[in-house]
């Protein structure tokens, strides 16, 4: 009971923060309304027994990312990677998926192989809005080795994940997030990722958004 009460508590004390900073987003919240807090490719891995993670060897430079659309507007206030290599720091991006614009970018040291690190928009207003139906891409740069760094010679690692069934992984939704498709990019800089991934059955990566919007 003790434990169902602090949980009770701590999502309250979230939603306080976040409604309180994120005043746009608060003004849409009707009377008796709520906000949701997604991070929809965190939940899926998360919650989801059926797949299998993997360690991926990365030997070029590349751009991994995975478009989305919402089925609310709302708002993205973090944004967050998944990989393997404890300490490292990435480049992070959100782009516009149709006009292919950078929206923000950040970097994001990996605190723990285990889970995902966000790097938080809200505490330096950053946040981004989001439309709903609209096309974005949350990417991830990696690169092959570091010029300053022999031992880096086999690439930044990475994860792969398949669901035990064989099936598409493709698409994972959550409250109002849809990972669509992967899609990625060859280049020595953070870039567009713009060659759809023929394979739906597996994943690379991995990125995540964290997203609010509001609803009854």
């Amino acid at each position: 009971m003790t434990t169902k009460i602090f949980r009770k508590t701590f999502y309250l004390l979230i939603i306080c923060v976040l409604t309180c900073n994120y005043s746009c987003l608060k003004k849409q919240i009707p009377p008796g309304g709520r906000l949701v807090i997604e991070h929809p490719f965190s939940d899926y891995l998360l919650n989801n027994n059926s797949v299998k993670i993997s360690l991926h060897q990365n030997d070029l430079p590349v751009e991994i990312g995975y478009s989305f659309t919402s089925s609310h507007p709302g708002l993205v206030f973090e944004m967050g990677i998944r990989l393997p290599d404890s300490g490292r720091v990435y480049t992070v991006s959100l782009w516009d998926g149709q006009t292919q614009a950078l929206l923000i970018q950040k970097n994001v040291q990996i605190n723990n192989p285990q889970g995902f690190s966000y790097v938080d928009l809200n505490t330096t207003n950053e946040f981004v809005p989001i439309s709903a139906n609209h096309t974005y891409v949350v990417s991830v740069f990696m690169i092959p080795f570091s010029a300053d760094d022999a031992s880096d010679a086999a690439g930044d690692n990475f994860y792969d994940v398949r669901r035990n069934d064989q099936a598409n992984v493709f698409p994972i939704t959550g409250h109002a997030i849809t990972y669509q498709r992967e899609y990625t990019k060859t280049s020595f800089t953070p870039a567009f990722p713009d060659n759809l991934s023929l394979e739906q059955d597996i994943v690379n990566g991995f990125c995540d958004v964290g997203f609010s919007y509001a609803t009854q």
